[in-house]
């Protein structure tokens, strides 16, 4: 599995980042640059991104990308802090779920848990259907996604109006590459099972990130994850979006690195001086 891989000697947890949908682990690379000197990091690609793992397509729901990685933290042999953004977000959270023992703190930018909005008001409905637009025409473009339409709606729907355009042909082209990952992460979101309820089960340090000028269903899912996890922090940036890890890391990055350093000196132990009563 390709990742970046930074070794420091040192016996704080390691943390894993997980990337965003049409992204891969390099997106981490401030973030691992910044933290190396502390921390083991690795920014995996998820399934499905990179030449070395495809996804499985006979089942769906976040378990078929969370298993994998579940699988390179156990070899660590110790709990990890992880690190997700959007798709990588919703990934992290799911692999929470799954063996909380493993995971020593959450750090989730916007995660990608669209499903819960299912069932919900008419106006979580209507975030959904705007989402549910781009998502179908991924699956019934006719270009086969090699000259763009496909994607396009996509990267405008998370990084604003006109955002394609302006992107260089070389971005374009690599972007372009990714629209069967892309197509296979809408699928594995809206499989995806587990209940709001169930997240007052975890008892981990939890911070969730948002930016406010990013998209409505973004913002409310955020909300609502922050809202089910005991003791969880929201941190909301403002003049940030949905990319934000990406185009702005100066500004996220920072929110990472204390939320584990706290993590780490809570977990440190003290020796408390003896003191008296005057």
């Amino acid at each position: 599995m390709a990742h970046i891989l930074n070794i420091a000697q040192t016996d704080r947890s390691p943390i894993v980042a997980l990337h965003s949908s049409a992204s891969d682990g390099r997106q981490w690379a401030g973030l691992v640059s910044e933290l190396c000197d502390r921390h083991e990091v690795l920014a995996y690609n998820l399934p499905g991104y990179g030449q070395e793992f495809k996804r499985c397509t006979s089942q769906q729901g976040m378990a078929v990308v969370a298993e994998p990685i579940i699988q390179e933290i156990l070899k660590f042999g110790e709990t990890v802090h992880l690190v997700g953004h959007s798709f990588g977000g919703g990934v992290a959270l799911k692999i929470a779920l799954m063996r909380p023992d493993l995971v020593k703190s959450l750090t989730l930018y916007e995660p990608v848990s669209f499903h819960v909005l299912n069932n919900g008001s008419q106006a979580d409905a209507a975030l959904l259907s705007g989402l549910k637009q781009v998502e179908q025409g991924l699956l019934s473009d006719d270009t086969d996604g090699r000259t763009g339409p496909a994607i396009k709606p996509f990267i405008d729907f998370w990084n604003g109006q006109g955002a394609w355009d302006a992107m260089p042909e070389s971005l374009r082209n690599k972007l372009i590459s990714t629209t069967a990952a892309v197509v296979a992460d809408f699928v594995n979101c809206f499989g995806e099972t587990w209940r709001l309820d169930d997240l007052k089960g975890l008892d981990i340090p939890t911070q969730i990130l948002m930016g406010m000028e990013s998209p409505a269903i973004a913002q409310r899912t955020a909300t609502l994850v922050f809202e089910h996890i005991q003791e969880a922090e929201l941190v909301m940036l403002p003049g940030l979006g949905h990319m934000a890890p990406i185009h702005a890391p100066d500004w996220v990055n920072p929110r990472i690195k204390q939320h584990i350093a706290r993590v780490e000196r809570c977990a440190e132990h003290f020796a408390w001086p003896q003191t008296r009563a005057a």
